[in-house]
């Protein structure tokens, strides 16, 4: 049996549904006219992004980076940076 973990280790925990996922990630880009990317000279928009996002990531990546954005939000964090690393992470 294979076991659905992500780069922290933890377990897929199906809280969301991929609808959900998508709904969640697609709100909260579109609040973003422009991510740039770090260290490259390129950018885009929120909405590009997020259905990038949704093409090449997993269920599992796309919950992650949910509950990321949650928790930053919890703490009054910018979310923005999360998104920058994830357009940098697809480009490379």
């Amino acid at each position: 049996m294979k076991n659905n973990t992500s780069f922290t280790g933890k377990a897929h925990s199906g809280k969301y549904t991929l609808d959900t996922l998508h709904h969640i990630l697609n709100s909260e880009l579109s609040k973003y006219k422009n991510i740039k990317v770090p260290n490259i000279n390129h950018s885009l928009s929120g909405t590009e992004l997020a259905s990038w996002l949704i093409d090449s990531a997993s269920p599992q990546e796309l919950e992650e980076l949910v509950l990321m954005v949650h928790q930053a939000k919890k703490r009054s964090s910018d979310t923005k940076t999360i998104f920058q690393i994830a357009a940098a992470a697809l480009i490379k």
